[in-house]
């Protein structure tokens, strides 16, 4: 069954057209009451229609009103949100870290609910059989690209994330067998991103992209879309938080997916790889 649907009504409201917004901030603003209407009391509310209410269900893979309105009743009773929140003038430190904590769990808790299970999947299968692996990502993403390549580095896969677009490129464009291509882009519009997954498809790569919900540039152009929660950034940010938050919790779950459905082969990998390291540092 579905999970965290107000979760992922939140990550595309504001990519969605005039009519559809109107009804998105219905139901994200008055959840307990959207569960007890119907799609044409939903529509009037809004200013809209039910039928603008059922293709917005459809935009967020639920069939049907009556399933959104059964995901949402859920996640009413059981949720108890804590939401996000940002930093005050002269603010004590205990408060500061009490809220950036609580922004990151609750960034986690809302990714680790949207996930599908079909695509990541998929995804481990793609990357038991690759023999090299592609990453790139521009800023924060670029680290998160470093992060799979140290992971997967590790278990015996070769992984190559370059800075340079440029320098990628002529890599991938010697064609392997079996080679994956990993684009990372939190909003999925980075066009350096989505221009190196449309030239890794058409040199015959796999192509995984790793974005945030909906449907974006990269997650539409791959052949594997892994979709984490929209996060939500605070004004004062100075760089990426909650968005690093995001991935890194969608990388972790991809690599112990990955990890248990290949135990035996990587234990050994991860042993033999800190035996190394443990002769290097004496």
């Amino acid at each position: 069954m579905e999970k965290n649907i107000l979760g992922r009504i939140k990550s595309i409201a504001d990519q969605l057209p005039k009519a559809e917004k109107k009804i998105a901030q219905v139901i994200l603003e008055k959840p307990e009451e959207v569960v007890h209407m119907t799609a044409s009391n939903l529509g009037k509310a809004a200013d809209s229609s039910a039928a603008t209410v059922i293709r917005l269900c459809k935009r967020v893979d639920i069939p049907s009103f009556t399933q959104l309105k059964v995901l949402i009743s859920r996640e009413v009773i059981h949720t108890n949100p804590t939401g996000y929140s940002d930093i005050t003038p002269d603010e004590p430190i205990e408060e500061i870290m009490d809220k950036l904590l609580g922004n990151a769990f609750q960034t986690m808790q809302d990714t680790v609910s949207l996930i599908q299970e079909k695509p990541l999947l998929e995804a481990v299968e793609v990357l038991k059989a690759s023999s090299i692996i592609y990453l790139f990502g521009i800023g924060a993403s670029g680290l998160v690209a470093e992060n799979i390549a140290q992971k997967w580095s590790r278990i015996g896969k070769t992984c190559i994330s370059f800075k340079d677009p440029h320098a990628l490129l002529a890599a991938m464009s010697s064609f392997k067998e079996g080679q994956v291509f990993i684009g990372i882009s939190n909003s999925g519009e980075t066009q350096e991103v989505v221009n190196l997954l449309e030239l890794a498809k058409e040199n015959g790569s796999q192509t995984i992209a790793l974005t945030q919900f909906g449907k974006n540039s990269l997650s539409k152009k791959a052949d594997i879309s892994l979709q984490h929660v929209r996060a939500q950034e605070g004004t004062l940010r100075s760089a990426a938080t909650s968005s690093l938050h995001a991935q890194f919790i969608l990388v972790d779950i991809l690599f112990y997916a990955y990890a248990s459905k290949n135990f035996d082969k990587i234990i050994d990998q991860i042993r033999h790889s800190r035996e190394q390291i443990e002769k290097y540092s004496q």
